[in-house]
Order: structure tokens, then sequence, then C-alpha cells
């Protein structure tokens, strides 16, 4: 696994060796990069990762101009790996790790993002409900931008009254890329 663009471009990442722990492939990666370049620019932007595992998708867009990346993380080792990646790439200043539970974290922060990521693993039972809770968030305002993965056979409540949806399969990954609409 490596980062892909941008400052940090052809830099080999840390990847844990916990096998509940599924890493983007470099493929996917770019494509999700591919269309979030024609939906939104990265420079200076606030990103959050949840479910970050190695930080693969927070750290690509630390390489490509954002400004500041919040990875949340329950598992341990996930976190030792995080935590070599962000030193290995010094972007320390520009990273913060949460290692907690990602429900917890998205009831109880008040800080809004401009860009989400969501990479859960395959088998949480509350995967077909995360939208609607990263909606309910504050972490989401007007425009922001969500990209989940999840298998295509999960199942996954997407409301057209909170995001407008674009879906892409990837084998058998499905990636969304959700622009929140407004709250009000």
């Amino acid at each position: 696994m490596r980062i892909i663009a941008g400052q940090f471009r052809g830099r080999k990442l840390f990847t844990t060796h916990d096998r509940s722990v599924r890493p983007t492939t470099d493929r996917a990666k770019q494509s999700i990069f591919d269309m979030l370049s024609h939906r939104l620019n990265l420079e200076g932007i606030e990103v959050l990762d949840l479910f970050a595992g190695s930080g693969s998708l927070g750290l690509e867009a630390l390489s490509r101009g954002a400004q500041h990346v919040v990875f949340v993380d329950k598992a341990k080792s996930a976190i030792q790996v995080l935590e070599k990646n962000i030193a290995s790439l010094g972007c320390g200043r520009r990273s913060t790790v949460y290692p907690a539970d990602v429900f917890w974290f998205l009831k109880n922060t008040r800080r809004r993002f401009d860009l989400i990521f969501v990479d859960p693993p395959y088998r949480l039972e509350e995967i077909g409900s995360l939208p609607a809770a990263i909606y309910r968030s504050p972490v989401v305002g007007d425009g922001s931008v969500v990209v989940m993965e999840h298998s295509k056979e999960s199942e996954i409540e997407l409301s057209p009254a909170m995001y407008d949806v674009l879906q892409k399969p990837f084998g058998q990954t499905t990636v969304l890329i959700l622009r929140a609409k407004s709250k009000s």
C-alpha cells in the first residue's frame, strides 16, 4: 500500500496484520480520488477518517493538500500502525488520532468536516445505519462529502432527503460518494 499522488507520492504505508482490517486497494483509492477531484477541492479542507485503520485514505488526502485530518479507530493494532504512518510521513501537526468507537465519536464531537471517509468492517452490525448517523452528527454540514466503502451485499439505508448519491462498484466492494443536503 502506498500514497498515490501529491506531497508524499510513492511513499509506502505500514499495514496491520489484523485480518479484520481491510485496507482500500490502490486501484479503488485512485478511483475514489479521481471521483472526488470533480466534486471537491482538497486544498486546505478538514477531513475525518472513520474506521481509519492504517490511515490510507486520510493520509492520501493530506498528501493532496488537505489542511488537517482527524483519524478515528478503536482497534489498538490499527492505532499503532496509523501513528507509525503519520510519524514516517512527518505529518503529525496536521493529524489528530482518536482511539475511540466511531458511533461514540459521532455523538460527542462538535467539529464539522468538509470530507468524511468511512471504511467500516464489512461485518459491522450497524453498517446500514452509518450514513444516517453521520448525517445527524455535527461532523456533516451543508455540502460535506462522505465517501463510504461497503460490501456489495450490505444493505445501506440512504435517504434522498439527506444526500445526493453516486455509487461505484469495485468487485465485492461498493463505494458511495454522498453529498450532504441542507439540514434545515
